[in-house]
């Protein structure tokens, strides 16, 4: 609280500084006389560059006690679409951090929940008239609790002593401390009248306390501000995006269906554990047969025998560092229009995680290879906007055709060609890439035609499927979420069916 001056303390103040400037002038006037003026104001000069030092670096020692920023990172398996939305979260987030007022004030903190809210839903139903609105009223419910909990322990893990002081004592440790501030400032000017060196020397003492504190408090505030913006943010994301869910379920814990008939299907024993699923896609006669004969060592697809697959036929691998997969062979397409896909193919791209596509190299002809990726764009676009698009590989078959013909000298660096075959082999990577859409990365070229042995499926296949496990696991998850979710909606549906059945059957019988 500031001291109120009066005339009558303005005359007492100068009474009290004129002797010191009179001093100080005599002094001065001395000096001068003496010749040593000049190395008077070069020493006050240093002593207060000395001072102005120590206090910068008093400032600076304090930081060291400012509590480091609660981080909060996105989640991992968020879908892509996700991503923009946290962006958007941590930019609020900057913007907010410097209110003083947010918890103090009700309509203010109002004011940022529904600014955080609206900017999640907009990124997720931006076609909507009132996107906000965009979900059912449990998980509204559900998502403030879990923001209060974290809120929680945020609070009791980092802030000491939060457990064991209600808000009422701290409202009144703060009234206590203004009256004593009050006391205290006229207590001080009395001080600074008589003792003036080391009422100075207090100022400076309380001024970088002050500071201290200051600096400490406006931290906790920050922190607070930030942990509620982003835990409210980040559930927000999870609310909008469909991965909140009322049960507390790891989704790959648990067999899909259709992964246990898969499984049921092959004639193998089931796992609890959800497998990667892999689909073999191709036009007819690109080698998808051979590919999965390559895959497993053995033959498990007759090759050649029938122009496509008659439907989708699972196989299931084991390898070294892949625990289990489910490869799924897929009929062979060519010439058709993609809407009008076999039903049980289209199916399949929901229920995948890694697509395999095989193509011919020594053949230009990609069109309907394009087709078919650009309608499973479309289709997790339009359709699956809350998964994630399977990892998609191509397989370049048939690399032995390549020009020179008659060379077949592996292995082949296509990553820095330097015989004719690899500039070949590296040309027709490129133009797959090229015609598809993909990284170059994502092409792997093979050999699989029966007078060679299989190449490039060992050394290069396997690998790359290894390498590209991380983002496969995460469309794995968002899969197994959106089935989850399914099973759990129906199952509510039909709780509630027969909750209000037995109501009505009441009523009625009474």
């Amino acid at each position: 609280m500031p001291i109120q001056l009066t005339r009558f303390g303005i005359f007492l103040g100068l009474l009290f500084l004129l002797p010191w400037l009179a001093l100080i002038a005599l002094g001065g006037r001395w000096l001068w006389e003496h010749g040593w003026l000049f190395y008077g104001v070069g020493a006050i000069t240093a002593f207060l560059l000395l001072l102005s030092g120590l206090l910068r670096w008093r400032s600076k020692q304090t930081k060291a006690l400012v509590i480091e920023p609660l981080v909060i990172t996105p989640n991992p398996n968020w879908p892509d679409t996700a991503l923009p939305a946290w962006a958007a979260i941590d930019e609020l987030a900057k913007n907010w951090s410097a209110r003083t007022d947010l918890f103090t004030d009700q309509s203010n903190l109002l004011k940022l929940s529904n600014e955080v809210l609206i900017t999640v839903a907009k990124q997720f139903h931006a076609d909507s008239k009132h996107p906000i609105m965009e979900f059912p009223l449990p998980y509204l419910l559900k998502l403030i609790v879990l923001v209060c909990e974290d809120i929680q322990h945020e609070v009791l893990d980092k802030i000491p002593g939060s457990h064991a002081v209600s808000v009422g004592d701290l409202l009144r440790y703060k009234q206590w401390y203004d009256t004593l501030a009050t006391v205290k400032q006229a207590v001080d000017v009395g001080h600074a009248l008589f003792n003036w060196p080391s009422a100075a020397l207090g100022k400076i003492r309380s001024s970088l306390l002050g500071k201290g504190l200051n600096l400490v408090t406006d931290e906790l505030r920050q922190r607070l501000v930030n942990a509620y913006i982003r835990k409210l943010g980040y559930y927000a994301i999870q609310l909008y995006s469909g991965q909140l869910t009322l049960e507390a379920i790891a989704p790959t814990d648990t067999l899909t269906q259709y992964a246990q008939q898969d499984k049921t299907q092959a004639e193998r024993d089931a796992k609890s554990v959800e497998p990667l699923r892999l689909l073999i896609l191709g036009q007819v006669s690109a080698g998808k047969s051979t590919l999965i004969n390559a895959l497993f060592g053995e033959i498990k697809s007759a090759a050649g025998l029938l122009p496509t697959t008659p439907e989708i036929t699972p196989y299931v691998l084991e390898r070294d560092g892949l625990q289990q997969a489910i490869v799924l062979d897929s009929p062979g397409y060519a010439g058709l229009q993609h809407d009008e896909a076999p039903l049980a193919l289209k199916q399949e791209w929901a229920k995948v995680d890694v697509i395999l596509m095989v193509c011919n190299a020594a053949q230009a002809a990609r069109e309907a290879d394009a087709q078919q990726l650009n309608a499973i764009r479309r289709y997790f676009q339009e359709e699956r906007q809350n998964q994630a698009l399977p990892v998609i590989l191509v397989v370049a078959t048939q690399i032995d055709r390549l020009r020179p013909v008659r060379e077949w000298q592996p292995p082949y660096n296509i990553q820095d060609p330097q015989r004719p075959k690899e500039h070949s082999i590296r040309q027709a990577c490129a133009a797959i890439a090229q015609d598809l859409s993909l990284p170059l990365d994502h092409i792997v070229p093979v050999c699989m035609a029966s007078e060679h042995a299989a190449y490039n499926i060992e050394e290069g296949l396997i690998p790359l499927i290894l390498e590209q496990l991380n983002e496969a696991q995460r469309v794995r998850y968002l899969r197994c979420l959106r089935h989850q979710q399914d099973i759990s909606y129906w199952k509510h549906w039909k709780q509630q069916a027969i909750q209000a059945g037995q109501l009505i059957l009441k009523f009625a019988t009474k």
